[in-house]
This record gives C-alpha cells, sequence and structure tokens, in this order.
C-alpha cells in the first residue's frame, strides 16, 4: 500500500526547523553563489544543466552549485536556507509546508510531456486485450509507483481513473524503485505500474506491455520552488536565476532541441548518457515565459486531500499563497 504517513513527518520536521535560524547560502562571501538542489541529472532539468553547460547563468553573473538530494530532505533544505531553490514537485509535504508557515513557493513550472513520450501507466496484456486498455480491468489490482500517496503522479492517475469510471479505491497502490517496476511488470508481480523516462524505453521493446495512458499535455508534474533567500532576502538574485533559466529555454530548448550540436553535446555531458540512448529520449516541452498553469494547484490539494492522512490542513490554499508569479515576469 501507498505511504500514506510519508508527507506528516517532513511537515513536522519543516516546521521546527524553520525556527533554528539556520544561514543561507546567502551568508557566505560571494554573493552571486545559488545552490539549487535536484534529485538526480535529468532530462526534466534540462533549463539548469544546460543553462549552466552553455552560459546562461553566467551571463546573469551567477555561479550555481548543485546540491543532489532526495526530494524530502530537499524540502528541508530550502526552508532552512541551507539551499537556494529546488526542482522538484509540489508535493503534499510541500502544500503541508507552506501551510505551516514555511516561507517557500512555487516560481516556474517543470517540463511539459511531448506527444511521442510513453511515460506513463504500462500494463500487462491481459488487462489490455487485443492492445486496447480496459480500465475496467484495474478494479481490485495493484499499481506499482516510484511515489507514494501525496504525489502529481497520484493526481494523474486518480483523475484518469475517474474519466474511466474507476475510482482510486478501486485500485490497491504499491511503492517501488523505478527500475523495479519494469522487472515486476515483465515478471508478472504486478499487471500495472507508472513507468518514468528513460525505463518506459525497456518496456517498448516487449510484447507483453502495453501503455495505457500518461502524463496530459497540459500539465507540468514539477516545478521550480524558492525558498526565503531568493524570495525574502535576495529577489534581485532570484529573478537573475529566473532570467538565466529564460534565456536557456527560449534560446537552446525549444523544438528539435537534440538536433542542435551545443545543446547535444550539454545534455551528453550533463547526463552522463551516450550520443544512442539521447537519440531515443524524446525532446521534452519547456514553455519560455515560465508560467505554472492557471488552477493546477487546487487540482494537486483535491486529490491529496482525498487520500487519507497525507494533508495536515483542511481548508485548500489559494494560488498566490503556494505561487510567487512575479519574480520570472
Amino acid at each position: 500500500m501507498l505511504n500514506r504517513k510519508l508527507a506528516l513527518p517532513v511537515a513536522g520536521l519543516l516546521a521546527g526547523v524553520l525556527l533554528a535560524g539556520c544561514g543561507s547560502s546567502d551568508d557566505s562571501d560571494d554573493k552571486n553563489t545559488v545552490k539549487v538542489a535536484i534529485s538526480a541529472k535529468l532530462e526534466a532539468f534540462a533549463p539548469l544543466l544546460v543553462g549552466m553547460e552553455l552560459g546562461s547563468y553566467a551571463d546573469q553573473d551567477l555561479d550555481v552549485e548543485i546540491v543532489t538530494a532526495a526530494p524530502s530532505d530537499a524540502m528541508v533544505l530550502l526552508a532552512t536556507g541551507e539551499v537556494d531553490a529546488v526542482f522538484s514537485a509540489p508535493s503534499a509535504a510541500f502544500f503541508n509546508a507552506v501551510s505551516g508557515g514555511s516561507p517557500i513557493k512555487i516560481v516556474a513550472p517543470g517540463m511539459f510531456p511531448p506527444e511521442n513520450s510513453r511515460s506513463g501507466l504500462w500494463v500487462s496484456k491481459d488487462l489490455a486485450p487485443g492492445g486496447t486498455f480496459d480500465p475496467e480491468k484495474l478494479r481490485g489490482e495493484t499499481v506499482a509507483t516510484a511515489v507514494g500517496a501525496g504525489a502529481p503522479v497520484s493526481m494523474v492517475l486518480e483523475e484518469e481513473l475517474e474519466r474511466s469510471g474507476v475510482s482510486a479505491e478501486d485500485v490497491k497502490f504499491q511503492t517501488m524503485g523505478a527500475t523495479d517496476i519494469l522487472v515486476a511488470l515483465e515478471s508478472g508481480a504486478v499487471k500495472a505500474g507508472w513507468l518514468s523516462d528513460p525505463v518506459w524505453l525497456e518496456a517498448e521493446k516487449s510484447d507483453d506491455l502495453t501503455f495505457a495512458f500518461g502524463q496530459p499535455e497540459d500539465i507540468t508534474m514539477g516545478a521550480v520552488l524558492f525558498g526565503p533567500t531568493l524570495l525574502e532576502k535576495d529577489r534581485d538574485k532570484g529573478a537573475r536565476l529566473l532570467a538565466g533559466m529564460r534565456s536557456a529555454v527560449a534560446d537552446h530548448l525549444q523544438g528539435a532541441y537534440h538536433d542542435d550540436p551545443e545543446v547535444r553535446a550539454a545534455l551528453i555531458e550533463q547526463l552522463e548518457i551516450s550520443e544512442d540512448q539521447l537519440d531515443k529520449l524524446p525532446e521534452l516541452v519547456f514553455p519560455p515565459d515560465l508560467a505554472y498553469p492557471a488552477g493546477l494547484t487546487d487540482r494537486y490539494q483535491a486529490t491529496y486531500a482525498r487520500q487519507k492522512g497525507v494533508l495536515v490542513y483542511s481548508d485548500p490554499l489559494p494560488e498566490d499563497e503556494v505561487i510567487d508569479a512575479d519574480l520570472a515576469k
């Protein structure tokens, strides 16, 4: 079953450390250094990684320092000012932290999926007779995901199931590692699982697995989060970081950007992958205006509210409490 208590200790930890007065990166002599936390070097973070390689942030007199941290740990680092920004997701832990007074907000969206992406729910042929997915067959089945309750992927899954007349209560969820999900699908241990980039590329090779559905093209499951340093202490630095990001997206990450020799070299270097591996991945969609979709935070909160024990507050937070859209203008 999903770990439905995941958000609660994180929110409690955040509430406690906020009063600790930990120092931020701006306490250092180098006022141009900005620390950004990511979970791993993924193409979803190309606005950061490619921008670093091609000088988008240097043009803003910024020296970007990457900190690798799990999403839950990154939230604590952000709230305490140990890192300045996080590329992560608007999880229940994020909303719980904001509701508890944590000075963190969404300032820009993550990536949007391309048409040819097959990142999403994959099912065994038992659930897709003749290659056609039948959502009704998910009743009573276990769906494996790499994240538990209170994560954006849970919203995508629940909304898609509801459109098909299947309630999330009719399905069991199990959390396991991203690559373990593929192994479980291939072995028959589970009949449905959410596969992300680049794991789904292996699923495409199997005659026993079928792509059911993925992330809708009009939503992003990621976000750029700023903490107290860039929201309050040094908004100019925050604006410059977003200006560098906007430049990286507009100048290097539009259309068939894999065909651009400079971008291609930057991705291969940063992601530590081969030319062949890059060729198999579809280009992602990055909005050059860095506008976060209106109403999306409401949808996430509505989903998390239905998941027992995930949110620690009752009334949904309005957009202006969780999004700072001014910095990206």
